[in-house]
């Protein structure tokens, strides 16, 4: 009877123990938090910084791990927050409190040092399109290009006529979105010391009107100073006036300051 009074005993001190709050359970590590705590922020910059802001978060140096289910459990995967700025000087970007922190501390060295004017480029694209023709040919209002279109000689004999032209000045780290007739080209650049690294995205809606054809580039690219080049092309069953073509999508950078 004593035996079976203990036990009696202890069982209704189990079922009376507290349980652990989930906070309590809640491990320490981030990287073994669903999701972990993702607050987003604003951040604000010395004048003349964006293309290092820029840099920090391509190199992913503020990258963090979280923790995703599946169908093979918990596994640990790293994310990599992207800014958006939302002026000259500030951007809000989403990351674990500590990394807030983390980084104000790095933007506040980042004031210490001596902030670069920030270069000014002007960017220049071309929707060429280049026609199969006996003998090649080069518009006039193409002359700017016109020693690098000469130079395409693996496309063969080749007419090309300029299908629209747009232009535009862009400051170092900024985003620029220029439109024009026929087509369309949203871009940053970054500078560097052979040249500038472009992010580039164009666009060519219905670029022979009711033919509805269309063309689209996106990629990122390395741009020599004051060099034409061609960073794209798209075939299409038939030019401006019905033969078979390629559209060609060229850019210039050029400083301006």
């Amino acid at each position: 009877m004593r035996f079976m009074f203990v036990l009696a005993l202890a069982l209704f001190a189990c079922r009376d123990a507290p349980t652990p709050s989930p906070a309590a359970q809640m491990p320490d590590r981030p990287d073994q938090l669903i999701g972990g705590t993702i607050v987003p922020q604003s951040h604000e910059f010395p004048a003349g910084r964006a293309a290092d802001i820029r840099r920090i978060f391509n190199e992913h140096a503020m990258s963090y791990p979280i923790a995703v289910m599946s169908e093979k459990g918990v596994q640990t995967q790293f994310v990599n927050p992207a800014p958006v700025f939302i002026g000259d000087r500030r951007f809000v970007v989403g990351l674990p409190p500590a990394m807030h922190v983390a980084l104000d501390k790095l933007i506040g060295e980042l004031g210490k040092s001596q902030s670069p004017a920030a270069a000014t480029y002007e960017l220049t694209f071309w929707l060429v399109e280049a026609a199969v023709a006996p003998e090649t040919q080069i518009a006039p209002d193409l002359g700017e290009v016109a020693p690098m279109l000469g130079k395409l000689t693996a496309l063969g004999k080749r007419r090309f006529k300029s299908l629209d032209r747009i232009a535009g000045r862009s400051l170092d780290g900024a985003r620029t979105k220029l439109v024009g007739h026929m087509m369309q080209a949203e871009h940053t650049l970054q500078a560097g010391p052979d040249g500038i690294e472009l992010e580039l995205t164009l666009q060519t809606p219905g670029a022979w009107g009711d033919k509805g054809q269309s063309g689209y580039v996106e990629t990122t690219v390395r741009l020599p100073i004051d060099q034409p080049i061609v960073i794209g092309d798209a075939a299409s069953t038939g030019t401006s006036d019905g033969a078979a073509n390629l559209l060609l999508y060229v850019v210039r950078a050029r400083r301006v300051d």
